[in-house]
């Protein structure tokens, strides 16, 4: 086992290690969510009971002087409808309110162990940089390190680590230097790296096949910045769930491959008629059976049955276990496929 063998495996259960703490605490709010949404609807119908109170009794005076024909009365009866309506939806707009708030800490969560992961990526690629360096054996080449270093600044600003990769460049060309010490700090350790890269661009244009030095990748996974969902390719379709909760996973999956269909509660009858028109072509279909209507799960199910797919449903409303459920259907459908190729 070498250390690209150890990087790997150590990268795989840091990365496994972070999605069992995520499934665990998402888990842990799922439990709670029923509770939270019993006292959102106690706190709505706490709100809203005594504003109806005062409309309904604000009607009743109208009635005992006989208006019918007021502006006044038409606009009471018009906000009692609508407190009504509000107090009949409380279960549905708790839950609304309850899992936004979920997927916020769901969110936070994600941000937290993603930001690790990138912090451990960039402490890998300073290494590969220092690496890099070391590996060259003329003042060119070094010199020619610095695009590659330059590439990387952001990262390495985030980590302290910029001044170290810099200083190691400047003694790295120092040393392959024919003319003695030529490289030195101009100004701050970032106007130095973009002085010697721009020294580096100017040898490139005077020779025909210039030197191009490339980064290593021997202590990173990846030469990309840590990214769950970047290799994942695939069309799906998706029904149920709420705004919030789609856009939340759309967000994730942006550099992805994936193409994403949704078509939520919250959806219009011709947002779910072109939805199950992609059922089709689908790589995988989902349903969110949390905020799905009945009627909207029916019509999925009977165009599934008809384009002989088979929907996952997922008993849930937070966006941990809708990006699972994305990520091992389509990893496990790229590997049906590879199968069906060679068998």
């Amino acid at each position: 086992m070498d250390i690209t063998d150890l990087n790997d495996l150590e990268s795989s259960v840091n990365s496994l290690l972070s999605l069992a703490k995520a499934e665990l605490e998402e888990k842990r709010l799922q439990q709670q969510r029923e509770e939270q949404i019993q006292d959102a609807i106690k706190d709505i119908e706490q709100r809203l009971q005594p504003l109806l109170a005062q409309v309904e009794a604000m009607l009743r005076q109208y009635d005992a002087e006989q208006i019918d024909d007021s502006i006044g009365r038409q606009k009471l009866d018009d906000k009692a409808k609508e407190l009504r309506q509000q107090l009949e939806s409380a279960p549905l707009l708790a839950a609304q309110l309850v899992d936004r708030q979920l997927i916020l800490y769901e969110e936070r969560l994600l941000d937290e162990q993603l930001a690790e992961q990138t912090n451990q990526w960039r402490h890998a690629l300073k290494h590969d940089l220092l690496d890099t360096i070391s590996e060259q054996q003329d003042f060119f080449s070094a010199t020619d390190a610095a695009v590659a270093v330059r590439g990387y600044v952001s990262d390495l600003k985030a980590i302290g680590a910029l001044e170290e990769i810099v200083e190691f460049l400047i003694e790295r060309i120092n040393e392959l230097s024919e003319e003695g010490p030529v490289a030195r700090l101009r100004g701050t350790h970032e106007q130095t790296l973009n002085f010697i890269y721009h020294k580096a661009m100017e040898n490139r244009s005077r020779v025909e096949r210039p030197t191009e030095v490339q980064p290593r990748t021997r202590h990173r996974t990846s030469a990309k910045r840590p990214n769950p969902y970047a290799a994942l390719s695939g069309k799906v379709v998706v029904f149920g769930g709420h705004d919030r909760l789609a856009t939340s996973v759309k967000n994730r999956l942006r550099e992805s491959d994936v193409d994403l269909v949704w078509c939520t509660a919250q959806d219009g009858l011709q947002m779910a008629q072109q939805a199950e028109s992609h059922i089709y072509s689908a790589d995988l279909l989902l349903i969110i059976t949390g905020y799905a209507s009945h009627s909207l799960t029916e019509k999925a199910m009977q165009v599934a049955q008809k384009a002989s797919k088979t929907p996952e449903m997922i008993n849930t409303t937070g966006m941990t276990r809708v990006l699972e459920a994305i990520e091992y259907g389509l990893k496990t459908q790229l590997l049906a496929n590879q199968f069906s190729k060679t068998a």
